[in-house]
């Protein structure tokens, strides 16, 4: 019984094509003529083999020796170029020129179908540059009114900038001050009010202590008060 073949290191397909040799040294061949070797003896016998009728065959058919048939086959199917299925405890291996033959058709196709699509696109774009180009002429009329337009967009830059200056006076940047203050001013009074309370309850634990000595204390001013409505002063 064979084992399972492992999964060996990959190598890249280097190969032209499926084309036979006359050449069938056992000496210096290299790994990508071992490939095709091994691909066209499948496709020349067009059957199934298991990995010792490989090494058995291949030595004498294709000159491939026998110690490299396994690691060769397994890039093949690693690729696949080679297809491979388990039955029973041992692995057999096949690969029929009209899958291949397929294989081929069906990447020409798909290449074929990207290159349309990229003619097809390389034309819209033509046409588009085509319209878009239509009344760009370089005339002295263009030229005037790309000058006016160039001076419009400068007096716009102009403007601008005056009206930045009078950004304090907008309504908007005003209101947005108001409400700001209004923001403040609750929030102070809101501890002004904390303070007056710790106060109150101050002199309920200690009578004989007066305000200004507690806030001297807290380090706050003796005339502390709520702090007036803002909407008067702005």
């Amino acid at each position: 019984h064979q084992p399972p073949v492992t999964v060996l290191k990959k190598f890249k397909w280097k190969g032209k094509g499926l084309t036979r040799t006359s050449s069938m040294g056992r000496k210096g061949v290299s790994y990508a003529e071992k490939q095709v070797r091994m691909q066209a003896y499948f496709h020349e016998t067009k059957q199934v083999y298991s990995l010792k009728q490989l090494e058995r065959k291949l030595p004498k058919a294709k000159g491939i020796v026998s110690q490299s048939v396994k690691d060769v086959l397994q890039s093949l199917v690693d690729e696949e170029k080679v297809d491979f299925d388990k039955i029973g405890s041992g692995n057999f291996f096949w690969s029929f020129p009209s899958k291949a033959s397929q294989k081929r058709k069906n990447l020409i196709s798909s290449l074929e179908s990207e290159i349309g699509k990229k003619k097809r696109k390389l034309d819209q774009l033509q046409q588009d540059k085509q319209k878009a180009s239509m009344g760009r002429d370089d005339t002295d009329s263009r030229r005037k009114k790309l000058q006016k337009y160039k001076d419009l967009q400068d007096m716009i830059a102009k403007v601008d900038v005056e009206l930045s200056k009078f950004a304090a006076s907008d309504p908007k940047t005003i209101e947005k001050k108001q409400k700001a203050i209004k923001c403040c001013w609750t929030n102070a009074n809101r501890w002004i009010d904390n303070v007056f309370q710790i106060l109150t309850f101050a002199k309920k634990k200690r009578p004989d202590l007066k305000d200004k000595d507690i806030l001297k204390y807290m380090q706050l001013p003796e005339e502390l008060d709520y702090l007036p409505d803002p909407k008067h002063g702005i």
